[in-house]
């Protein structure tokens, strides 16, 4: 760490540091040359509302002809003297907490309210004291996200650069383990995937044999239909899949297994343009040739803007592999070094056990009223502005002003912790994930995925050699509240003792580990912890953003995984984009205002993306 940011990290959030006053300057058109923009085909603009499982209101990529919906005014920034409240301290809330002390003058008020004892949300590592078969130690669990995905390779998204951002601020250490091998269970073993297996073995493998159809028929596709547009109806993304390539066997197959491990979802309901993002839209997108590439206008602007710290773009350009967490220390060592460095500061107020039962815009104040705490007529504060990173449903619970929201839901999964004391177990790798097409008779379990912790890095110090999993199960299999049909068909949610037995006849059944073997075990349900985009997801929350504006004069925001971005890096993404709207340029912001104008492309050089490293083609 540079002196400079040895010294910002010292006196944590203090003004008079110059790594906080690190300015970014917002990328202009003209600083956009040799980028041009492309404006998907065959959408027409429309603001017809909808209800939630067809057309949006104004088509993402269409072009904003003849629309005449007054654009609304940017307020500038937030006065100085103003009263900030922060709902919720998981990861989303803390970033957002912490570059608003960042940024914001010393004399704005900044509370943190979070319902639990505890900030941090999923992210927990425990330290476990275990003893099995005479082998004794301490075991790190985590019994939430495990990892960030690096982005390394990725010129779509550049959340990373948030992680780095905040590595450098508070001097912390993040690790890469090597990349291993990945695999998908079907229909009955593991298959591995490539690079590490070769291709001509993965497609002798029944995954890959069932699908030759889709690959025929995407191609036959592309041939004969080169003027197709993006569809104006939000199709889920087995529909999608079978709208391009002809066959179920892609998305049932390989799609689904992917959708289980980031999102615990169906992908009979799940919307493909709010999920599968990069593969959607590119699809309609002209080839760029080996130095461009495909970039949203507004990440070009975000990339830009973080590119300008010479740190940074070191930090980012390093080698490393696909996954990132903090080694022996473990994943809540960023909640707690982001909670240590807001408890430094005059201006910022944390606050425990403060549930927030009510919240409402006072017309006479113009300020939004809380209610919070365990005893709810004791506690209620006004605010100048309140950015809520509660799940979307407990923000509709909590106010009748936000209709849109109640639609959305959350799914839930179990996850199981298993230590064995001994070693090789299974087969070296990251892990693998569970098709919605498996068979039931080989997951009635209806278990997402099995990683393998004890090969990724995440090892405490001095911890014991073993064998260490972490078991997925539910998800959508849990939702009863949704239709289910054949295959997606629900299950009990099991109590914690069940679901460890579950966990071990799953192993037994997959990997060869007789569920007599010692081991350590513990269970936990995350209860409605996966955010669910299904179709219309992008309709509500486009109304979600009127509504906020009417019902609150944009004093609110919301900003989290209910809403653009889920997982542990796009938390710290939806952290710091809110916190920077709010502070830097336009303080009566929803943080949704990106859901109601088009999404604008561009195509950038690969010599102009200063963050990752490529190897140029001719």
């Amino acid at each position: 760490m540079s002196l400079q940011r040895a010294e910002g990290a010292a006196v944590a959030l203090s003004r008079s540091s110059a790594a906080w006053r690190r300015s970014a300057v917002l990328a202009t058109a003209t600083s956009r040359a040799g980028a041009w923009r492309i404006l998907s085909r065959g959408l027409s603009s429309t603001r017809s509302n909808s209800s939630g499982n067809g057309s949006t209101r104004r088509p993402p990529g269409s072009i904003d002809d003849g629309d005449d919906t007054p654009k609304r005014k940017k307020a500038g920034k937030l006065p100085e003297d103003a009263s900030v409240a922060v709902l919720g301290g998981g990861l989303t809330g803390l970033t957002t907490a912490y570059y608003l002390a960042k940024w914001l003058p010393s004399t704005t008020k900044i509370t943190l309210l979070e319902g639990s004892d505890r900030l941090g949300g999923w992210i927990r590592t425990d330290r476990v004291p275990v003893k099995v078969g005479g082998v004794e130690g301490v075991v790190n669990f985590e019994r939430g996200p495990r990892s960030f995905s690096s982005l390394n390779k990725s010129t779509w998204r550049f959340d990373d650069l948030v992680l780095w951002d905040l590595a450098l601020d508070l001097g912390l250490k993040v690790a890469s383990p090597p990349d291993q091998p990945r695999y998908i269970y079907y229909p009955d073993h593991l298959v591995p995937m490539p690079p590490h297996t070769s291709f001509a073995a993965f497609a002798r493998e029944p995954v890959v044999l069932e699908s030759l159809w889709a690959g025929f028929g995407y191609v036959m596709r592309r041939l004969f239909n080169k003027k197709e547009g993006v569809p104006v109806e939000d199709l889920s993304i087995a529909d999608w899949i079978y709208h391009i390539t002809g066959s179920r066997a892609v998305a049932d197959n390989l799609a689904s297994a992917m959708v289980h491990g980031i999102y615990g979802g169906d992908i009979y309901t799940l919307s493909a343009r709010s999920v599968l993002d990069r593969f959607y839209w590119v699809h309609y997108m002209p080839n760029l040739g080996p130095n461009m590439r495909h970039m949203a206008v507004s990440e070009q602007t975000f990339m830009e803007t973080m590119a300008e710290d010479p740190q940074l773009r070191k930090l980012a350009r390093q080698p490393r592999g696909a996954l990132l967490n903090f080694g022996e220390s473990g994943m809540e060592t960023l909640p707690i070094a982001l909670a240590d460095a807001l408890k430094g500061q005059a201006n910022v107020e944390v606050k425990l056990n403060a549930k927030v039962t009510d919240l409402g815009y006072d017309s006479e104040t113009k300020q939004i009223k809380i209610t919070s705490g365990q005893n709810p007529t004791t506690s209620s504060e006004k605010y100048h502005k309140v950015i809520s990173t509660l799940p979307s449903q407990h923000l509709a619970s909590i106010t009748n002003d936000i209709p849109s929201l109640k639609s959305s839901h959350s799914v839930s999964i179990m996850t199981v912790n298993i230590w064995y004391p001994q070693t090789n177990l299974k087969p070296p790798g990251f892990g693998y994930l569970i098709p919605l097409s498996v068979p039931p008779e080989q997951n009635p379990e209806r278990a997402l995925g099995v990683f393998f912790d004890s090969d990724v890095g995440v090892k405490g110090p001095n911890e014991p050699a073993g064998t260490k999993l972490f078991v997925l199960l539910g998800g959508h299999f849990y939702d009863s509240s949704k239709p289910q049909t054949g295959s997606t068909s629900t299950v009990p949610i099991p109590t914690e003792e069940e679901a460890i037995q579950q966990a071990k006849r799953i192993l037994e059944r997959h990997l060869g580990i007789p569920q007599s073997t010692p081991c350590y075990a513990m269970a936990r349900l995350a209860k409605d912890c996966i955010p669910q985009y299904d179709r219309g997801h992008l309709d509500n929350m486009m109304a979600a953003d009127d509504e906020i504006h009417a019902h609150f004069g944009g004093k609110l925001a919301v900003a989290g995984g209910s809403y653009t971005k889920i997982g542990a890096m796009g938390a710290l993404r939806n952290g710091y984009d809110i916190a920077r709207t709010v502070a830097k340029e336009d303080w009566l912001a929803t943080g949704l205002e990106q859901m109601e104008f088009p999404t604008q492309f561009c195509g950038v050089p690969t010599e102009r993306i200063p963050v990752r490293k490529f190897r140029r083609l001719k």
